[in-house]
């Protein structure tokens, strides 16, 4: 039995169990064999048994089939007992037709396959997905210190020391941060117990063992996309493998990743590609529309302290805006890299007030092209009748017809005076904030639950002072706003809105739910649903609780194990 216990991205620690013995993934098996014996490991890859030993558990594999990749023959699944062999030309459909029949499942080929970086991740994702959820996946011969962390990432549950067997045989030096002929180096630069004996295979094993315990942190911590681009800085072809997973396969990392993480760094371009970000940049073109009372668009750069409206540049230019008196008609955007353009109202949301960049000044050629399709996108969509660049950066518009008012330095006297003029000019009619507060309130909530919960979370109000905000409507509270994310977080009442439109629902069995509800007794929920996301939880087609889920809705319909939602309040 394989239990997945947390999860980040498509990355999780799992459980994998007999009933009585179990040991927790991602996991590393350490060659038992006459040349490399595995004595004093708690688990081990027996070759002449054809089996995983896991202290008093002995989990027994099928025999390989012994064809190359390029083979068309041999490609049905081979399952035995509780454990099934792929080849990488099985079909989706038959690795799918096996779930819940097999705990584990092993890919064959996987060494073969790793010398081709697209066609290994190809492979990697397309069986993953088809093997679905709950169960474990086995990939022999590729591990490496320095990929432990990007095949964790790609899901891969189980691991082994056959490659670095291998290497070791050929003399080959292995560290997180790359590999190199012992004989090529003069001095090993470790001072490892192993290197000090001269043993070459117990320090490259010792090296990838620490590496696979760093990545299980990182997957418990959230941060093992960050710890993946790092790693991968260490050799061109674990570049290419995560551009081509990030350019090929967005919706398999996507609907894996959770709304809602801690604070992460952007530190490389690698970070463009990352799944969450994608999936803001995405949602602002397909789901967001700006406030329609709003027709002067203010484009901001964006500061180091986050939330943007908490620096001090961003403090300047709120006098500024404030001093035109033209406020309800400004619509503030944000210009950022990796996140492209962030409305003001929703620089709470993850990822917008929890990246870190290195700030230099200068954009480079893929941020600046990303930005200015992005903004070209944007406003066909939402119209305006004035732009205003207040960026200090004329190169990020080019194509765009804005007037400029941030000059070199956005934050000095000469331009911030500039842009009260420009806005004083432009919009000379004072305006209240009334309706353009229940305008927001709408736009979030598209940009939270989809398009159609715009008309659901129409004239409403804002009560309290922002960001602790509640949304009210004919006095009754609806929803309040997180600080720690910025989504709307619904009552019970506001739940119920979302049940009667089927958005974000989560269908349970007919039981009375005492606490929060587990993956066992869901019947069904929405795909869209993400791990972090807010949901209605159903019962006989009427609404009895709304709650946090904790893993996306097609992981809920497929397990019987772990926990779904966690539930806020029972109708």
């Amino acid at each position: 039995m394989f239990e997945v216990i947390s999860r980040a991205g498509c990355g999780r620690i799992g459980k994998y169990s007999d009933g009585s013995e179990s040991f927790d993934t991602p996991a590393l098996l350490f060659l038992d064999t006459e040349r490399f014996p595995g004595s004093g490991v708690t688990l081990a890859r027996k070759d002449d048994a054809n089996a995983i030993s896991a202290g008093g558990m002995e989990i027994s594999l099928p025999d390989y089939s012994g064809y190359p990749h390029s083979s068309d023959a041999g490609a049905e699944p081979i399952l035995h007992e509780r454990t099934c062999l792929l080849r990488p030309n099985s079909h989706p459909e038959a690795i799918k037709a096996l779930r819940g029949q097999a705990d584990l499942f092993i890919l064959e080929n996987s060494i073969e396959l790793y010398n081709n970086a697209k066609l290994f991740i190809d492979t990697v994702a397309r069986v993953r997905d088809a093997i679905g959820y709950q169960s474990a996946l086995y990939l022999l011969g590729v591990a490496l210190p320095n990929n432990v962390a990007l095949l964790a990432y790609l899901g891969a549950d189980i691991l082994d020391t056959a490659r670095v067997a291998v290497l070791s045989s050929e003399g080959w030096f292995l560290t997180q941060d790359g590999t190199w002929l012992s004989s090529d180096g003069g001095t090993d630069p470790c001072s490892c117990e192993a290197c000090s004996d001269g043993s070459l295979y117990a320090h490259n094993t010792a090296a990838l063992h620490s590496e696979l315990l760093r990545t299980r942190a990182r997957i418990s911590n959230g941060t093992i996309r960050e710890f993946v681009e790092y790693r991968s800085k260490t050799s061109p072809k674990l570049v290419e493998m995560l551009r081509h997973l990030d350019m090929q396969h967005f919706h398999f990392q996507e609907q894996r990743f959770p709304m809602v993480s801690g604070k992460f760094a952007a530190t490389t371009r690698l970070s463009l590609g990352r799944p969450d970000i994608v999936r803001f940049r995405n949602r602002i073109i397909e789901r967001y529309r700006k406030p329609p009372t709003p027709d002067i668009l203010v484009l901001l750069p964006c500061s180091a302290r986050k939330p943007y409206s908490q620096s001090k540049s961003h403090g300047f230019f709120a006098r500024a805006i404030e001093q035109s008196r033209a406020g309800p008609r400004i619509h503030e955007v944000i210009v950022t890299s990796p996140l492209g353009l962030v409305p003001r109202e929703l620089e709470l949301f993850y990822p917008a007030q929890h990246y870190d960049i290195p700030v230099t000044g200068h954009w480079f050629e893929d941020e600046k092209r990303m930005i200015n399709i992005m903004l070209k996108e944007y406003l066909k969509i939402n119209k305006y009748s004035q732009i205003i660049n207040h960026l200090g950066d004329t190169r990020l518009l080019e194509g765009i017809d804005a007037r400029v008012t941030g000059g070199t330095n956005p934050t000095s006297n000469e331009s911030l005076a500039a842009l009260t003029g420009a806005l004083v000019e432009l919009a000379p009619d004072r305006q209240d904030w009334k309706s353009r507060s229940s305008e927001e309130i709408a736009s979030m909530a598209r940009f939270q639950f989809g398009i159609q919960a715009g008309e659901l979370f129409s004239d409403c109000a804002m009560a309290g002072r922002y960001p602790n905000v509640k949304i009210m409507r004919d006095r009754k509270q609806l929803a309040s706003i997180s600080q720690a994310n910025g989504m709307l977080v619904p009552t019970i009442d506001g739940a119920g809105l979302l049940a009667h439109a089927g958005i974000h629902t989560v269908t349970m069995s007919e039981f009375e739910l005492t606490g929060n509800l587990f993956a066992v007794g869901v019947e069904s929920a929405d795909p869209q649903i993400r791990a972090g996301d807010e949901v209605a939880v159903l019962r006989q087609g009427k609404l009895a609780a709304s709650g946090t889920a904790r893993m996306p809705g097609e992981e809920m319909a497929q397990s019987d194990r772990g926990e779904a939602v966690r539930i806020r309040h029972k109708a």
